[in-house]
């Protein structure tokens, strides 16, 4: 089950980055109705990937069939990732679920666009404090691989 699926006091034990905030449509495959969402980045509940965020997207490799990979960084990883461009250069998507109620489907993964990320919030001062000059650490290189994308 997707943490998502649980009411907001329950989320609320693990951490909804509001910092960061996507408008998205759900449009019903019965019915045709619309739902409007505004969702979240939010931390993973499971053992290793406790505390992370996970990072989407598709991979393709010739002779063998698109598939998605996923993998889970810490709050100042995807800060970093965001700050040198490698979330928008790799299509990484960002898994999010809703700051209020519940979402009936798969949990979606979304672009971060500079226009989702509240100025002047923590995620926006993560971002500029990070040195694009320095090389990545061996923990988030590991964990891009996992993603097939090497930094």
């Amino acid at each position: 089950m997707w943490p998502c699926k649980l009411q907001l006091a329950e989320l609320e034990k693990n951490m909804l980055l509001t910092d960061i905030a996507v408008e998205h449509t759900l449009v019903s495959k019965k019915d045709g109705v619309r739902q409007a969402f505004l969702l979240h980045p939010f931390t993973d509940t499971q053992r290793d990937s406790l505390g992370k965020f996970e990072l989407v997207r598709d991979v393709s490799q010739p002779g063998f069939k698109d598939v998605k990979r996923s993998t889970f960084v810490t709050f100042q990883q995807l800060a970093e990732l965001y700050a040198k461009g490698v979330l928008e250069e790799f299509g990484f998507s960002v898994r999010m679920c809703p700051g209020q109620g519940t979402y009936p489907a798969k949990l979606p993964g979304k672009k971060i666009l500079p226009t989702s990320i509240k100025p002047g919030s923590s995620f926006d001062l993560a971002v500029q404090k990070v040195d694009i000059a320095k090389p990545a650490t061996r923990e988030l290189r590991t964990a891009l691989l996992r993603a097939n994308v090497q930094i």
